[in-house]
């Protein structure tokens, strides 16, 4: 067994999307953070580097170049959990089969005063978490026990490459 830790190398390039249920509705609430950075610990059943597939995210641009680190799995994956995420904001609170556009601006203006745990307290209805997934694209940085740090990405066809850095950019 391996630890890693894996996190974002450029800002901005992780967002969290928290999907609500009301239990005794129809509706669904699809909150979406975007957050500065993020941070997680991989163990792995082996030495060897972590072995994940990129996948497109949920709602995103189309491109096959992010994972969901909340639900890593894969090769020889064995878990992950959360270290950090700094500096996050809603940017995105999507309402599904809720018919009433008072209750979606009610719930919306609460996610965004005081964040997405208010909804189990909310008043109409009885919401709760199903799952929640942490995307995050870009060039990730792979620490391994020693300190070591190999930043990769994926290619057009979505699979992992070692990241080079562009000296025009």
């Amino acid at each position: 067994m391996a630890n890693w830790t894996i996190r974002t190398h450029y800002r901005k390039s992780c967002e969290q999307h928290e999907h609500f249920y009301n239990a005794g509705a129809d509706g669904k609430i699809i909150a979406k953070a975007l957050f500065r950075s993020a941070e997680f610990k991989i163990e792995t059943s082996n030495s060897d580097f972590p072995n994940f597939e990129f996948t497109e995210t949920p709602g995103g641009d189309g491109k096959v170049d992010s994972v969901d680190l909340f639900n890593l799995t894969g090769g020889n994956i064995e878990s992950t959990e959360l270290d950090s995420m700094t500096d996050g904001g809603y940017s995105i609170i999507k309402f599904l089969d809720i018919n009433d556009k008072k209750e979606e601006e009610q719930l919306e203006e609460l996610i965004r005063e005081k964040g997405s745990n208010a909804l189990e307290s909310y008043e109409n209805g009885n919401w709760y978490l199903s799952d929640t997934e942490c995307w995050v694209w870009g060039p990730l940085e792979i620490e391994d026990e020693a300190g070591i740090v190999r930043i990769i990405c994926a290619d057009d066809d979505g699979n992992l490459i070692d990241f080079v850095e562009d000296p025009l950019s």
